[in-house]
This record gives C-alpha cells, structure tokens and sequence, in this order.
C-alpha cells in the first residue's frame, strides 16, 4: 500500500477505523470513497489464479487425467483405483482428512517412495496417501519441497 494511504489511515477517528473494519470486497470503493481514501487505495489482490496441472507417470502407469500441483496441501493423495492400477505397494491406512472446503476423504493406504516421472525429467521417488472415491491426484508441498520448488 501507498504510505499515504497509510498515513491517511492512522488519522481516521474510531468510528472511521471500524467502518473500514467492516468492508468486504463488493462495497469497498463506496466506503473508501465515502472516507475521501479512494484516490490513495491501490488494489494488489488477485482474484483468481490459474490452477497448476502437470501430466506424470506413476510407478509405470500413465495417469489418465492431470495431476494437481496444490501448494497447500500437506500431502501427496493419489485415488485407489489409481493405486491399485499402477500395482502400487501400500501400506493399509485407515483415517479420514478434511479438506479446506470441509468435506472428508477417506485414506486407505500410503504408498512410500512411489516413482513418479515427470515430462523431460528423471524418474524421483514420492509418497502418496491412498484415497478412497472420487479425488484429483495431488502433488502437494511435501513433493514440491523434494523437488525444491521455493515461493
């Protein structure tokens, strides 16, 4: 933000900070107009960003749909029909794992030092959470920290 807007910001009475305070997204020109801010405010928020996608092999198996690269995921999920097509040695698991959203999804199995491939590199090893149903395969940050990816 601008460090006049800043200073405009710490000048504003108690009244006018809770104003602010209470802004969502769909009204805050109208409000920061009304506090005569607007003309110090420049919006650095994005509101969408495209999501990352990459075709891989798993064990010897080519993955039928794209893997989501997800850098807020805590784990590596592949789906169990996946698992079991690729003859993925597993160990069993049973625990349920939320989701951002709230919805739960059933983990059957880890698959440790899985080999997975990327387009034009070298095979690497990955572990993988075995999911029951209907779930994207996911990359997440524990293969994005093996593979030092840094943001």
């Amino acid at each position: 933000m601008s460090p006049t807007f800043l200073e405009k910001l710490r000048n504003l009475t108690t009244q006018e900070k809770k104003v602010i305070k209470s802004v969502n997204t769909s009204n805050i020109q109208e409000r920061l107009l009304s506090l005569n801010l607007w003309d110090y405010y420049t919006p650095r928020l994005n509101y969408a960003f495209p999501l990352g996608f990459m075709k891989v092999l798993i064990g010897r198996e080519e993955y039928p749909k794209m893997s989501l690269v997800d850098t807020g995921s805590e784990i590596n999920i592949i789906p169990e029909e996946i698992a079991i097509k690729a003859s993925l040695t597993r160990r069993e698991l049973n625990m349920n794992i939320r989701g951002i959203g709230g919805h739960t999804t059933f983990l059957v199995g880890l698959s440790e030092f899985t080999p997975i491939t990327m387009i034009a590199e070298e095979e690497k090893e990955i572990h993988l959470f075995i999911a029951k149903g209907a779930v994207h395969t996911i990359l997440g940050r524990p293969f994005l920290t093996d593979n030092n990816v840094r943001f």
